[in-house]
């Protein structure tokens, strides 16, 4: 067993890493693809999937990738999802009425940005709040030109971030993609769920995040959501990536 002391020294080392990892710039501009779609496209699981495609993939753990989608790394948007689980959990979320966001963990800003413009597709959202360690200059410019969206750039783990929640009240979906360990993950969830109505968590069948299956494995044992998984993979790889999405049965109908 780890002993309290060695934990944190891991996690300040993590910490120290990611203080690091400078966001790169992305390209705004491939919003309008989201934007001249009708929700009735939006709304189609294969024409999504294609969407992400062209929106444009990370290129950060190429490896996770099949060969045939790293002519859609790199660039654009780089949103760090797979395709084929990105573009189900959107279709399924712009279904339940989501008028405010949160997403923790933005990195580039891509899946963020992506999520925003899609729900605003299907109805009023209020406000979205994009939270990270490390400032992401994307977001900044985005926020700038997007009534109701700011960026708080912040450590998960202060009490400032305690704050922004009390603040916020109650979210209808929050997404959290932040440093991949099991303590953190736990953490985070004790603050954030009992805020939000849906809660989304990234990396639920990576085998490289052993942590964050055992957490999400956990919340689908509990009664209080219902639970659904994209893990779909592409052959001979991973598992990598995955979203597990719970739903409070008592705050929000599927409906």
């Amino acid at each position: 067993m780890v002993s309290g002391p060695s934990r944190l020294d891991a996690q300040a080392r993590g910490w120290k890493t990611l203080r690091g990892l400078h966001p790169i710039p992305i390209d705004l501009d491939r919003l309008q693809l989201i934007r001249e779609r009708l929700p009735s496209e939006l709304s189609q699981c294969d024409a999504l999937e294609e969407l992400v495609l062209q929106l444009g993939l990370n290129d950060e753990g190429i490896d996770e990738y099949p060969p045939q989608l790293h002519p859609f790394c790199g660039h654009g948007l780089r949103i760090w999802q797979y395709p084929r689980q990105f573009a189900r959990y959107l279709a399924n979320v712009a279904s339940l009425g989501v008028r405010s966001y949160l997403e923790v963990g933005v990195r580039h800003g891509g899946s963020f940005v992506a999520t925003v413009e899609l729900l605003r597709r299907f109805g009023a959202l209020d406000h979205a709040v994009a939270v990270d360690i490390i400032a992401c200059p994307a977001l900044d410019t985005y926020a700038r030109s997007n009534a109701g969206v700011r960026c708080a750039w912040l450590n998960t783990q202060s009490a400032a971030f305690e704050e922004l929640l009390d603040g916020l009240g109650t979210t209808d979906l929050v997404f959290i993609d932040s440093h991949h360990e099991e303590m953190q993950c736990r953490l985070e969830i004790a603050l954030l769920a009992p805020r939000a109505n849906i809660l989304a968590l990234h990396d639920v069948s990576n085998v490289r995040c052993p942590g964050i299956a055992k957490v999400w494995n956990e919340i689908k044992e509990d009664s209080r959501f219902q639970c659904v998984e994209y893990v779909e993979q592409y052959a001979e790889l991973g598992p990598f990536m995955g979203i597990g999405l719970a739903i409070r049965k008592d705050r929000m109908s599927t409906t």
